[in-house]
């Protein structure tokens, strides 16, 4: 029995003395793994603080470079204010000089733009008519200059010589179209007939015409129906395709020379009075 009590005793200090050791290693475990993670943020903050520390010198090397720079500029600006203070007057006289003589350029450019574009439109106005003039008497010219239009008759001679005022033909709002195509087709039988019509006035390529809009014509332009006519009279005041006309005068027959071998007939009115009214009339037919 006293050797089973003393057995009891030996194995329970033995499990004591392990159970201790154990606890005494883990222990020092602890204390070693605390030490170590102090001197890892020990260095951190080291770190940290040397970088704060660069920030703030790097920063206080640039302000002071700033304000190195704008004193640079400041003086500078000093300078050139001293500078253009002294050449001020100079300055200012020499734009004021320029400016006077640019705005006479431009009135002298602007007055001869002016006065050139009165000429342009007297001479533009004067080769009308000598156009028109040249255009009635196109059959003295000579053979060569082609193509042209022969007109060979005289507005002027043949005025004092119909009476305009009872036409033999008056055409109206109604068969409009049928009677334009009519004239083209069997002219024969209307040559030499006095006419009056109303239409809007027309400049194709310098050509003069007279027609409403309306139903497609063989020998129309531009979607009207319309007839040629040829006068001396001033049209200058007309717009075309805008301004309402009434034309009367004599049914022509002319010649269109392309060459001295190709000729064509061309039908129109030889217009004795050409009056612009007031007001639009039907300006689209429909036969």
């Amino acid at each position: 029995m006293e050797m089973e009590e003393q057995f009891e005793k030996n194995s329970r200090n033995s499990s004591i003395s392990m159970n201790s050791s154990m606890d005494s290693r883990s222990d020092k475990r602890f204390m070693k793994s605390a030490i170590g993670s102090r001197a890892i943020y020990k260095k951190i903050f080291l770190l940290l603080s040397l970088f704060v520390l660069c920030l703030t010198f790097t920063s206080c090397k640039k302000a002071n470079n700033i304000r190195k720079v704008g004193s640079n500029t400041e003086s500078s600006g000093e300078n050139a204010s001293s500078l253009s203070e002294e050449e001020a007057l100079k300055q200012a006289k020499e734009l004021e000089s320029l400016e006077q003589k640019e705005q006479e350029s431009l009135d002298k450019e602007y007055g001869t733009e002016a006065s050139s574009e009165v000429e342009g439109k007297e001479s533009g106005e004067a080769s009308d008519k000598k156009s028109v003039e040249a255009d009635v008497k196109e059959s003295e010219k000579g053979e060569g200059t082609y193509p042209y239009d022969d007109y060979p008759y005289d507005p002027k001679e043949d005025r004092g010589k119909v009476n305009l005022d009872k036409p033999d033909i008056v055409v109206g709002d109604k068969h409009y179209a049928t009677q334009i195509n009519d004239w083209y087709m069997n002219f024969q039988d209307y040559e030499g007939k006095t006419v009056s019509i109303d239409g809007y006035y027309m400049n194709f390529g310098g050509y003069t015409l007279v027609g409403r809009m309306g139903p497609s014509c063989p020998y129309c332009t531009g979607g009207y129906v319309n007839f040629e006519f040829k006068t001396d009279l001033d049209l200058s005041k007309l717009k075309s395709e805008e301004s309402w006309i009434r034309v009367k005068g004599i049914l022509r027959k002319g010649k269109y020379s392309i060459s001295k071998d190709v000729s064509q007939l061309i039908y129109y009115i030889e217009a004795l009075e050409v009056e612009e009214l007031p007001e639009v009339g039907v300006d689209t037919v429909t036969d």
